[in-house]
């Protein structure tokens, strides 16, 4: 397999690409779907993509938070009393109950980050739809980027449908303004995604300069954007992240969040994640418990979502860590184009795990009626997003590219 530096030759002079999965330095042909000739990961998609169609989506979306965020988004009436939240409501309720780091995460990831993220990404395509070319559009734009996987509206737009499910079923409830104008902007997240080329606002911001194969470097690992060997320790031209061939003690550092993830992951599932009413009587349940009531009610579909995103992913994400920092300690040189395939995965889906706890954000401020008519959540709520943080940083700070490595190193 060529190392770092190393690629096939090709026509197209300057035209070239750094794989962030296994490091691989090559031509980028013409092509709608680009795929690194070494480890067969997708290194960028043209079809269907627009710049236009992302800024025209990222505008829409951040406009539509502010209604999101300021007017009623969800209410559940009994005997003539009603309830009313708003989207801040949830983190509020659970730092009443005296779960501080739990309403603080919900309101980074439903509050916070989405207005942040589109506000960055909307202010990156603007200016670059107007034809500026200012230094600072990089750092913005890798900004935005980097916020992504903490921006969870879409991820909220599925646990606020989990959630209306279940209060319908025990309780009249209406969903507000804000929490229709939320759910169109959950979907326009999802649009902005499925349009926007990353590759292709890179190289707007600042093309690659011609390159050439017997050259020694690597690529930034924030925008790809090639640089020569002695430029490591400097600041990248193009977004200005600080530029390093390899993330610093990449496996030690994703070994000890992987580690405290797995201690974690006993107690999210064995103590009770929230009470619900079930039948106007209040219920505890735990993750599996919970998928239990949902397939009870015949909501089968709900419930294998759930169990997915829940119970399955939390173990594949620890699984394949697992996997991965085995392969790199042992140098394993084997499946190495399957794990660079499954760190794709999930890298992708361990934002989702988050759906069971922003479930209990969206129900929890609308069921406080009295001693016996409550939502409150669990003391597993906790554990169970500490351990959806710790894959997602221990994903995060893994450099993938170690694997090459580490096969290549194999005496």
């Amino acid at each position: 397999m060529p190392p770092d530096g190393a690629a096939s030759p090709a026509p197209v002079v300057g035209a070239w690409v750094a794989c962030a999965r296994c490091g691989a330095v090559q031509a980028r042909p013409p092509s709608t779907v680009l795929r690194c000739r070494v480890c067969h990961s997708e290194l960028e998609r043209r079809t269907g993509r627009s710049l236009d169609a992302a800024l025209a989506l990222s505008v829409a979306t951040l406009l539509l938070l502010a209604p999101a965020n300021l007017a009623p988004f969800l209410s559940a009436s009994v005997l003539g009393a009603e309830r009313v939240s708003r989207l801040i409501s949830g983190p509020a309720e659970l730092w009443r109950e005296g779960w501080p780091a739990l309403a603080a995460l919900v309101a980074l990831t439903v509050v916070i980050a989405p207005v942040l993220r589109f506000g960055l990404l909307a202010t990156a395509l603007g200016a670059l739809r107007l034809g500026r070319r200012e230094r600072w559009i990089g750092p913005v734009f890798r900004w935005a980027d980097r916020l992504q996987p903490w921006a969870m509206a879409d991820v909220a737009l599925l646990a606020l449908w989990i959630a209306y499910t279940r209060l319908a079923a025990t309780v009249p409830t209406r969903l507000g303004v804000g929490g229709a104008c939320f759910v169109a902007a959950g979907l326009l997240t999802l649009f902005t995604r499925a349009t926007l080329n990353r590759s292709e606002v890179w190289r707007r911001i600042r093309a690659q300069p011609p390159w050439s194969a017997r050259r020694a470097g690597f690529g930034c690992a924030a925008c790809g954007y090639l640089v020569p060997a002695r430029a490591a320790g400097r600041r990248c031209p193009r977004c200005a992240a600080r530029l390093s061939p390899r993330k610093s003690e990449s496996a030690g550092r994703a070994a000890a969040f992987t580690l405290a993830g797995l201690v974690l992951y006993l107690p999210a599932n064995l103590f009770p994640m929230a009470t619900i009413p079930i039948g106007l009587e209040p219920s505890s349940y735990t993750v599996l418990e919970g998928v239990k009531d949902l397939f009870e009610a015949r909501l089968l579909g709900l419930g294998l979502l759930v169990f997915t995103a829940s119970f399955a992913v939390p173990l594949l994400k620890l699984g394949g860590l697992a996997w991965f920092l085995a392969a790199v300690a042992g140098r394993a040189p084997g499946a190495l184009r399957a794990k660079a395939r499954l760190y794709g995965v999930v890298e992708e889906i361990g934002r989702w795990s988050m759906v069971d706890p922003l479930v209990i954000a969206c129900f929890v401020p609308v069921m406080q009626f009295n001693a016996k008519l409550y939502g409150r959540a669990g003391p597993a709520a906790t554990a169970f997003s500490a351990v959806v943080v710790m894959t997602m940083v221990a994903t995060r700070v893994f450099d993938p590219r170690s694997l090459w490595d580490a096969a290549r190193r194999r005496p």
